[in-house]
């Protein structure tokens, strides 16, 4: 009888060891993409709010269209506009760069942000 309490608590500190290592895990993530982000702020601006209004905003955005956008961009699949200049910075990041810079940006506050709350 006195196993199921053992086995409960087991599992509960299992369950926070693999939470610890995955929070550690994306803090980890997240500095590497700030440090990635020093190639995009000419464009996009130090925190992803554009300085020139023409270019996108990436604060806020979607982390999965920053992944998807990133990778097309990567393959050539995305034309126009900028692409030569995306597609010249994007070909140098791997999948799991790209994977870190789409959460950095998407946690980043958006220019609207307080305007929503």
């Amino acid at each position: 009888m006195k196993i199921i309490p053992l086995l409960a608590l087991l599992l509960s500190a299992s369950l926070y060891a693999n939470e610890e290592v995955s929070t550690s895990e994306q803090a980890q993530s997240l500095a590497r993409a700030k440090q990635l982000s020093q190639q995009c702020l000419g464009c996009h601006g130090e925190f992803g709010i554009a300085p020139i209004t023409t270019n996108p905003n990436l604060a806020g955005q979607n982390a999965e269209y920053l992944e998807y956008a990133l990778k097309a961009y990567r393959g050539g699949e995305r034309k126009g506009g900028m692409a030569f200049i995306m597609r010249a910075n994007a070909s140098a990041l791997s999948d799991q760069d790209i994977k870190d810079l789409a959460l950095y940006f998407s946690s980043q506050a958006g220019r609207n942000a307080s305007s929503h709350q």
